[in-house]
């Protein structure tokens, strides 16, 4: 594509040596500059890459796009504006031509429940016989090309590309999490969704928003741009809700348990292993078991379900995507366990994520509930002592242990868990995480259940500079079945 297309309708400040040069692509990773790239120079959370310009110069960038005007040694066209972030934004989506015009794209934000929420939605759409790309925080799908995640939202670049693909593959929809940071860096600027989706708001990433309420403002960006025949799913029991209805102008759709909604759901039963409901809409009224436990579980297949009432889908074809949905990896996913008691694994890292797992499994297990669980390093310090007190409320017995401490003492992020839990309250110390599940293992009983929360689907340890391999799942089968030497990190 040539320059010229590219960058006239961008807002410049300044353009010097232009000249209608051929892109054959775009990215503001100086890493990923090959001959006849257009670099993108972005100033990041860690990084500035105005430090980078030379060396995607000498990677083959055959033009820039920078926040100040340079003193290059170079004739490579320079265009200067005022944010590269929203020019990336920009130049990504007509490289692609404007991709998500030609797909129905779904976008769920929230603190809590996105990743369910888009694979369940996935697989109403799915049962309706329609193929749908899927971009989250486990993995991206495109048919049967799977990519793991790098992060919930990729950068706009990238995910104007994996949209692109997703058409040239003849999809119809496309299913994808919105994360905070996404939306106020512009990544989502450009898409055109025909449904925003909005789960719930707790305290979360507040180290990079700072208050609760720039987080909801950046949630919020999802809703404002949508058009008024798209549609705003929220939820009528989270009290932020109705600041994301003032917000937009698209149609509403609301969800929810306690209070008036356009649909709504009435638990019938739950189970160690479902639940079952009674589902509301528009008159009519279905028996729908839900394959997970926890009321939150209902507040996402609502979620679900709404989105694809909005995508013009029918009842029936709903009721059979959320009956047959796949387990979701590292969400309440059980692993198999014959010594009587049972264990689980969850992607709880959040106060409220925590809380509302153990209340859910209070619920249904007759013995203890034995937890094992840390918090990250370098980020939401505030959280800890939170999770402490959930742990020290919820819990019979916990291990404090490491999750991903990245930069950080680990002890110092055990001692800010601690600060929640009440004197005198006995609790375990682990940091070695093989060790603290294999303790955790050891002392269950029969009719306990084991759980082991913050990393969820996570493959891996961040250990200061370090990613190890680590999955919580296949360390508990390994002690489980007795060949857990080899594992111990």
């Amino acid at each position: 594509m040539k320059l010229s297309t590219l960058v006239h309708h961008l807002e410049s400040m300044g353009t010097y040596n232009l000249c209608d040069v051929e892109i054959t692509g775009i990215t503001n990773d100086s890493r990923k500059v090959r001959p006849g790239y257009l670099y993108v120079a972005i100033k990041g959370y860690k990084a500035d890459g105005h430090n980078f310009i030379k060396k995607s110069l000498e990677c083959g960038a055959q033009a820039i796009v920078s926040e100040e005007k340079l003193s290059l040694d170079t004739s490579i066209p320079q265009i200067v504006v005022r944010n590269t972030r929203k020019a990336l934004s920009s130049l990504s989506c007509c490289f692609y031509n404007n991709p998500s015009q030609k797909i129905n794209v779904v976008g769920v934000t929230g603190t809590n429940g996105k990743t369910t929420t888009t694979f369940l939605t996935k697989s109403i759409i799915e049962k309706a016989g329609y193929e749908a790309g899927l971009i989250g925080t486990i993995n991206y799908q495109i048919g049967e090309k799977m990519i793991t995640a790098q992060e919930t939202t990729p950068e706009s670049v990238e995910l104007q590309r994996l949209i692109a693909e997703m058409v040239a593959a003849k999809m119809k929809f496309a299913v994808m999490e919105v994360s905070s940071h996404s939306a106020i860096q512009h990544r989502i600027e450009n898409i055109d969704f025909k449904t925003a989706v909005f789960t719930n708001i707790t305290a979360e990433h507040l180290d990079y928003h700072k208050t609760i309420s720039n987080y909801m403002n950046a949630k919020v960006e999802l809703f404002k741009n949508l058009r008024k025949d798209s549609f705003a799913v929220l939820n009528a029991d989270d009290e932020f809700s109705e600041y994301f209805a003032d917000r937009t102008n698209a149609k509403i759709l609301w969800y929810g348990i306690k209070n008036d909604a356009d649909i709504k759901a009435e638990i019938c039963r739950e189970s160690t292993s479902d639940i079952m409901i009674k589902l509301k809409y528009s008159g009519k009224e279905i028996d729908m078991k839900i394959p997970f436990v926890g009321v939150h579980n209902v507040y996402n297949v609502l979620a679900a379900v709404a989105s694809a009432i909005s995508l013009g889908f029918e009842l029936d074809v709903i009721k059979s995507g959320i009956e047959t949905a796949p387990t979701v990896p590292g969400r309440l996913e059980s692993v198999p366990c014959n010594r009587g008691f049972e264990v689980v694994v969850d992607y709880a890292h959040t106060p409220h994520a925590l809380e509302t797992v153990l209340q859910a499994l209070r619920n249904l297990v007759k013995g203890r509930i034995l937890l094992v669980f840390g918090c990250g390093g370098d980020r939401d310090k505030e959280k800890r002592p939170l999770m402490g007190r959930i742990a020290d409320e919820k819990s019979d017995i916990f291990w404090l242990t490491n999750d991903n401490p990245r930069s950080e003492d680990p002890l110092n992020i055990i001692d800010g868990i601690k600060a929640g839990i009440k004197p005198g309250r006995s609790f375990h110390t682990q940091i070695n995480r093989h060790k603290a599940i294999a303790d955790a293992l050891s002392e269950a009983k029969d009719g306990d259940l084991v759980l082991v929360a913050g990393k969820g689907h996570e493959k891996y340890q961040i250990i200061k500079d370090t990613i190890t391999p680590f999955d919580d799942r296949e360390v508990i089968k390994a002690i489980l079945s007795g060949k857990a030497d080899k594992h111990i990190i």
